[in-house]
């Protein structure tokens, strides 16, 4: 179990793990006197109010506008940037739960980026999925290789399958 979850007992014995402790906190200790239904409802309200932020940091614009519909579409709040530098302004500034950045990016490559995120102790928790289209030029293997040194969570391949992209988006979200 990922040390970021918290795990409440439900009535019957049965469980919930939740992802952000603080909000696993709160909502233990506003509802633990509540019970059946009220239960529900009082948890229900909650988990209406948990949106998820994700940046997408690509200079494609048509990329950007696909991704951005499809995690849109799954509830989550969607920022765009399109190069490094406006990566790291955008990510301080609104604290995303994940990030999805192409490797090449003007400015500053995705590696790059990458590792002053990690480097800052404002952004260093934040997912950074790795994308990219390009496989055998301008040294991408080198490039990828640094930014999962780096700390990128993980890389990801274009064309990006619906399926995969969603797959990644609960892994880091848990909420698709």
């Amino acid at each position: 179990m990922n040390d970021d979850n918290v795990t409440i007992m439900l009535e019957n014995n049965r469980t919930a793990i939740y992802h952000r402790r603080s909000v696993a906190d709160k909502f233990y200790r506003k509802f633990r006197r509540c019970h059946g239904l009220a239960f529900l409802v009082q948890f229900l309200s909650l988990m209406r109010n948990m949106v998820n932020k994700v940046l997408i940091v690509d200079s494609n614009d048509t990329f950007r506008g696909t991704l951005m519909t499809f995690i849109e579409g799954l509830g989550h709040q969607v920022f765009e940037a399109t190069t490094g530098p406006e990566a790291l302004e955008k990510a301080s500034s609104i604290h995303p739960n994940l990030i999805m950045m192409d490797v090449r990016l003007a400015g500053m490559n995705g590696d790059e980026v990458t590792a002053k995120l990690k480097s800052n102790s404002a952004t260093r928790n934040i997912p950074v999925v790795i994308n990219t289209g390009w496989t055998t030029s301008c040294n991408v293997e080198d490039r990828i290789h640094r930014a999962l040194n780096a700390g990128a969570a993980e890389i990801m391949y274009k064309p990006i399958q619906m399926p995969e992209l969603r797959g990644v988006l609960r892994n880091y979200l848990l909420a698709c």
